[in-house]
């Protein structure tokens, strides 16, 4: 009798605990991003871009998502990364910006010192063992700052710009057959007049462990965020931010 009162307990918890596994879910990644950042900026009109290549850095990314059963209000996911980056160049022709103009020959030091931060509502339309896709609205937030100094006079400029940006969201993840592993991606895009941003990335991911308790995936892919803004906060710019990563997701 007694064995079977503590089988009739744990089989009770064991379905307690799918329970709320199916109903609550907690996802936490971090990313290192080997970014390549390139573009053109300006502070006059789009017509005045002048190109910078900053090279490339790794950075970090961050993110959080949590899912719920409760119906019409759709789960959460939150993305923070920091874009920053700065680099030397001389330039081929006359730059104005910000109120100072850089003459053509100067070598000149460029901080494009930039943090995004996506706010994802979103809802699971499809999910199941083997696939799921995910539909919504990013809530993108950009807070950036832009400088240029004149390096052999010490001579700087500045300007600033932030601002959230509404995007429409996608994602998709698709396990192979008998394999540990998925392919993934997703896509956060807008185009509105002459605002055009796009963010996406996709790539492979290996389960290292998969039992009720918790997921954890090891992950690698390439992402690309592309960003053109005309005259927000008085900034024009055509500016790509790409390369491959590697990362770990845990899922509770």
């Amino acid at each position: 009798m007694r064995k079977l009162s503590c089988l009739a307990l744990l089989s009770v918890l064991s379905s307690a605990q799918v329970q709320a596994d199916t109903l609550l879910g907690f996802t936490a990644g971090i990313d290192l991003w080997n970014i390549d950042s390139s573009g053109s900026i300006s502070d006059i009109s789009e017509s005045d871009l002048q190109f910078f290549d900053l090279g490339t850095e790794v950075k970090g990314v961050v993110s959080i998502a949590f899912e719920h059963p409760v119906p019409l209000v759709p789960n959460l996911k939150v993305r923070t990364n920091d874009l920053s980056s700065d680099g030397d160049m001389v330039l081929s022709e006359t730059f104005r910006y910000a109120g100072m103009t850089f003459s053509a020959g100067r070598e000149v030091d460029v901080e494009f010192d930039m943090q995004s931060t996506d706010f994802v509502f979103y809802y699971e339309l499809f999910d199941n063992d083997l696939v799921s896709f995910d539909f919504g609205l990013n809530l993108k937030y950009l807070d950036g700052d832009i400088r240029v100094e004149d390096i052999g006079t010490s001579q700087a400029s500045q300007d600033r710009f932030k601002g959230y940006v509404p995007m429409l969201y996608g994602a998709a993840q698709v396990g192979i057959p008998s394999t540990p592993l998925w392919v993934y991606g997703d896509l956060n895009i807008l185009s509105v007049g002459d605002h055009k941003l796009q963010d996406y990335q996709f790539g492979l991911a290996y389960s290292l462990i998969d039992n009720l308790a918790m997921d954890l995936r090891l992950k690698g892919g390439y992402r690309s965020f592309l960003l053109e803004l005309d005259d927000l906060d008085g900034v024009y710019t055509d500016w790509d931010f790409d390369g491959f990563y590697l990362g770990l997701d845990v899922d509770f």
